[in-house]
């Protein structure tokens, strides 16, 4: 019996999910494992985010390190604070399992879903399209909330989806919603109800479904889940929550990027994000939303679902290109449509070969896409100079906790955040003065300094003088941080 028969049955989809979770597990080991890039990407403020949810009790609105109010809302905060609490400190496993769990809920909604509508091969291979990519690497190991949003979106499409064809059910649709909006905000909303624009598309058949049901209570529980959340945030915080999440995040990314830029003038990067992103499972959606347009589906629920897939993808591709606020990451919600709608065209492709030259494709296709992975996650990314310094970073967090046995306090002038991750610590940052009144006064000090020559200009000219005691001095160029203080050593 093969994993790729024509007919699905019980054993082929046993099959199906253990080649899945197999894979899924292979990208989280290799990610894990391979060496740290916590400076790069803006990972630093949410893993702050979640040292001062787990350590000042702050679960309604965190601050990052540098006392600056969260930007985002928390749930991704507070999944990751709880692995926190079970694991007993702050590590990777703890930032990155969130998105990666996700990642294995977007992969089963797309397996089960595919083969729904489009026949088992199809799920397969949506399945592995979402994860087998640049995106899906990335995904399955970032310390941002990207990757729970976009699995939140996922399930709210689908939930759209079938209240749209059973005409009720959409009080779960607004409840899956409200917690996309705490993944992200009121856009996830937003794009997981797109798709049902294929109900205007339909409007003129003959065998059209109609958008029909009742949304009063799903509204109500999407205002007292959501809105509950921002009440209580607000309370706490007062304007700068506003001022922040709403002003700067969303009315600020909709009218203009950082550098001011007006919505539309990179029109064509979101496409050629996606393509490269996504690749080489992109090439096949793009030829896919072509034949929806060109040989629609003769089966009825066939062609509504690649509709809605084509409405979530291309209005929501649209809808990225004219924004100002451009970023790779940000397509992630779309990539799930567009990976089902590959791997429609890549089971069409392979449906003349017998199933056991699909199985040994498919399984040459993963193992080389795992293969990629590794080889960037390993010798690739460890040239990268951000990725040296996290190294460096870690390497010193582990020396400063052998030296002083975690029971010496360290003050932060102005280390990365990243420092602190390593040693489950969060403290403020202070101005280089401080530092050096601290260094000048009669009690031991061990302050961690970046910007050693700030700290030079605020002494005075009769300071006592003080040490460099970490890192060792052949590893100084290496790391970014140094570790001073008023005593020679650490007695």
């Amino acid at each position: 019996m093969t994993i790729f028969p024509s007919q699905t049955d019980a054993a082929s989809s046993r099959r199906a999910w253990i080649l899945l979770g197999l894979l899924w597990a292979a990208i989280f080991v290799l990610r894990l494992l391979g060496p740290p890039n916590l400076l790069d990407q803006d990972q630093q403020r949410p893993a702050s985010y979640v040292l001062d949810t787990v350590q000042n009790g702050n679960w309604i609105c965190q601050r990052d390190y540098l006392n600056d109010i969260t930007s985002k809302p928390p749930l991704w905060t507070w999944l990751s604070a709880v692995i926190t609490m079970v694991c007993g400190r702050i590590n990777l496993f703890a930032l990155y399992l969130p998105g990666a769990a996700a990642m294995a809920g977007t992969m089963a909604l797309l397996f089960i879903t595919g083969k729904k509508y489009f026949g088992f091969r199809a799920g397969v291979f949506a399945a592995i399209a979402v994860v087998v990519s640049s995106a899906g690497s990335k995904w399955m190991g970032l310390a941002r909330t990207d990757g729970v949003f976009t699995f939140t979106i996922v399930a709210t499409a689908f939930l759209a989806w079938r209240a749209w064809n059973r005409g009720n059910g959409w009080t779960w649709f607004w409840v899956m919603g409200a917690i996309a909006t705490l993944a992200k905000g009121p856009l996830g909303l937003v794009l997981a109800a797109i798709g049902l624009f294929a109900a205007l598309w339909e409007r003129k058949r003959a065998d059209r479904v109609p958008l029909r049901g009742s949304h009063w209570l799903g509204i109500a529980l999407f205002f007292l889940i959501a809105g509950g959340w921002f009440a209580l945030a607000y309370h706490q915080e007062g304007r700068e929550l506003v001022d922040k999440m709403l002003g700067k995040e969303l009315v600020g990314h909709i009218a203009h990027d950082q550098k001011g830029r007006a919505p539309g003038r990179l029109l064509w990067q979101p496409t050629l994000f996606y393509l490269s992103n996504a690749a080489p499972w992109s090439l096949f959606a793009f030829f896919s939303l072509w034949r929806v347009c060109k040989w629609p589906a003769q089966n009825t629920d066939e062609r509504r679902f690649e509709r809605f897939l084509f409405c979530w993808f291309a209005i929501g591709l649209l809808m990225f290109s004219v924004s100002p606020h451009q970023r790779a990451d940000l397509l992630w919600p779309i990539m799930p449509p567009g990976a089902l709608l590959a791997g429609r065209e890549l089971a069409r492709l392979v449906s003349q070969f017998k199933p056991a030259t699909i199985w040994l494709a498919t399984a040459t296709a993963v193992v080389l896409g795992v293969a990629g992975i590794g080889y960037y996650f390993f010798p690739l990314r460890a040239k990268q100079p951000l990725v040296q310094q996290t190294v460096a970073l870690k390497k010193l967090a582990g020396e400063w906790e052998q030296a002083t046995g975690g029971h010496v306090q360290l003050t932060n002038m102005d280390a990365p955040m990243v420092f602190q991750f390593y040693l489950n610590i969060l403290r403020p940052v202070m101005p280089p003065e401080k530092a050096a009144e601290l260094l000048r006064g009669p009690q031991p000090v061990f302050v961690a300094v970046d910007d050693l020559g700030a700290l030079d200009e605020a002494r005075q000219t009769n300071d006592p003088p003080v040490y460099t005691l970490l890192p060792p001095e052949n590893e100084r160029d290496r790391c970014p941080v140094r570790i001073i203080s008023n005593r020679p050593n650490f007695l």
